[in-house]
């Protein structure tokens, strides 16, 4: 299975925006992506064929015609953490064995596999287990997205932190919603979480008035090696 699964230091920092970007430019570069949302909460099903307002940003980004089932397995109508949801709406609790064979059923029709997840590493989506638990069963490396708002290097830190005590690759960093012209204090921030944790900000990506998955593929296109990041030949 070739794929990414891409997380965030927190939620609202951009995961379904840099998702969408990434299966987009992947698909005009010819690559037969398949993009997953796993887990997802809102306080509403989005619409009659997507349950989730993000599997539907992916699905369209990507151009895929996979079932919603298939690309977001789990779905609960509360916004708060799948565990919280489930006993809340007296649904099924995650089970990560069940989504990672969603995953892989998924992952064997395309070529390459975004995954995005459900806020942060520790969100728990069951009273056992953690997101990072779930990318821990899936073996796949890490694209962590991240703000330039304060106190971000600690967020990030602390999620580095985490991904080594578990054994998790992370692949590198996108710094999300950035000054057109970044200030000084940006700048320090970039430079310090390169010197800090050695793992490579891949992108920088400016905020952006309109956050479509076309808009967010064409700065990334700009700014970054697409396929030295995904290893696509």
């Amino acid at each position: 299975m070739r794929g990414i699964f891409i997380t965030g230091t927190d939620t609202n920092v951009g995961k379904t925006t840099m998702a969408a970007g990434l299966a987009r430019l992947l698909k005009n570069n010819g690559v037969d992506v398949g993009v997953m949302k796993p887990f997802a909460t809102a306080n509403k099903i989005f619409s009659n064929k997507y349950k989730s307002e993000d599997a539907a940003l992916l699905s369209k980004a990507a151009r895929v015609n996979d079932s919603d089932n298939e690309i977001n397995p789990y779905f609960y109508s509360i916004p708060t953490a799948p565990s919280i949801a489930a006993k809340i709406r007296n649904q099924e609790q995650v089970r990560l064995i069940d989504a990672k064979n969603k995953l892989i059923g998924l992952a064997n029709k395309h070529s390459y596999t975004i995954i995005e997840g459900i806020g942060g590493l520790m969100v728990p989506l069951n009273e056992k287990e953690l997101v990072l638990d779930f990318i821990r069963l899936i073996r796949l490396p890490i694209l962590l997205v991240a703000s330039t708002k304060l106190g971000t290097i600690n967020h990030i830190l602390l999620t580095i932190k985490v991904c080594s005590l578990y054994g998790l690759k992370i692949k590198g960093i996108i710094f999300n919603g950035a000054l057109k012209k970044p200030n000084e204090v940006e700048r320090y921030i970039v430079d310090t979480v390169k010197s800090i944790t050695g793992i490579e900000v891949l992108c920088i990506i400016p905020k952006l008035k309109d956050v479509s998955s076309q808009n967010v593929s064409l700065s990334m296109k700009n700014n970054i090696d697409i396929e030295k990041l995904l290893d696509v030949k």
